[in-house]
């Protein structure tokens, strides 16, 4: 029996629409956007410059339509924790991680989990110090030079104290190596001055309320300072909150680093002579741009480094924002 012309035509459609339909299907998948999962443990959230760093990350976000999709976790200040954290994050499958170490000197056994679970680890903004030695392939870094952060800073105070003065620092936590990187900057600088001296050194742990305590402690032991290079802005606005409390603000110069908005605030009014500006942006930024990269297996530089700027009176108008 001949089949009907009319029938013959309906199949041939169908089967065109559906060898089509399969086609369009197949080149969807083949075209469909990958979405980075990227896991990001971070030392404190409560720390004024890296909730400038997570705000930047998260606005930044909104910039991958759709193709990121990040997980945050707060590391609390504990190294037992933020090792966990990136257990899990190995475990749940990211594509990349990235740390803000809690203590430089204790990433070793985060580099090791990463590197056998074969992803890709990203450090923010402290230089771990086992990387000095070896960075592992797969292991990367985007920061800036700490002891840029306190030559900077102390060649402004030396030029303040006209070559000649007793300087005292307040050092961030000893578990960071920023700290001893800004602290060696101010010291190298001394060293270049006959006259002046670096007569106290304390750690106050990043923390106002702690500065402002050991400030008020070497003011009411008698000891002499001309100046304070604190290693952040939060221990310098707590240095300022201890000589106003004494009156002593007239008689020494204070530095921070950071460029947070209140440290601005505090150039803006005369309190506060200098700090040091610590991209926020591009450090966020940069690190969310390097874990999409790196998990796509695109090619990235093993280090990625973003330079410091002085501000000061004359031109913190330009960092206001």
């Amino acid at each position: 029996m001949k089949m009907k012309p009319r029938r013959f035509i309906f199949i041939y459609v169908l089967i065109q629409v559906i060898a089509m339909s399969i086609l369009t299907s197949s080149c969807s998948k083949k075209t469909e956007k990958k979405v980075v999962r990227v896991g990001i443990t971070i030392s404190n959230f409560e720390d004024k410059f890296i909730s400038y760093i997570l705000a930047q990350m998260k606005e930044h976000e909104k910039s991958f339509d759709g193709r990121i999709d990040v997980f945050y976790l707060d590391a609390l200040e504990d190294t037992q924790k933020q090792k966990e954290q990136v257990n899990y994050f190995i475990e749940q499958g990211m594509d990349a991680v990235i740390v803000l170490p809690v203590d430089t000197g204790a990433t070793s056994e985060i580099t090791k989990l990463l590197t056998r679970a074969d992803i890709p680890g990203i450090y923010m903004s402290k230089f771990p110090d086992e990387l000095r030695d070896e960075q592992p392939a797969g292991i990367y870094y985007i920061g800036s030079d700490e002891t840029t952060s306190g030559v900077m800073q102390m060649e402004y105070l030396a030029k303040l104290l006209n070559g000649k003065g007793d300087v005292a620092i307040l050092m961030g936590d000893l578990g960071d190596n920023a700290a001893f990187m800004r602290t060696e900057g101010v010291e190298k600088v001394a060293e270049k001055y006959p006259n002046i001296n670096i007569v106290e050194k304390e750690s106050g742990k990043w923390i106002t309320p702690l500065a402002e305590s050991i400030v008020e402690e070497w003011i009411l032991s008698g000891k002499k300072f001309d100046a304070i290079a604190s290693n952040n802005d939060e221990m310098a606005i707590g240095a300022i909150r201890a000589l106003e409390k004494y009156q002593k603000l007239d008689e020494v110069v204070v530095a921070g680093v950071d460029a947070t908005r209140e440290a601005i605030n505090e150039i803006k009014v005369g309190k506060l002579e200098a700090t040091v500006f610590q991209d926020s942006k591009k450090l966020g930024q940069g690190a969310l741009n390097i874990a999409f990269k790196v998990a796509n297996r695109e090619a990235v530089p093993k280090q990625t480094w973003i330079p410091f700027k002085l501000v000061t009176s004359e031109n913190y108008n330009e960092y206001i924002q």
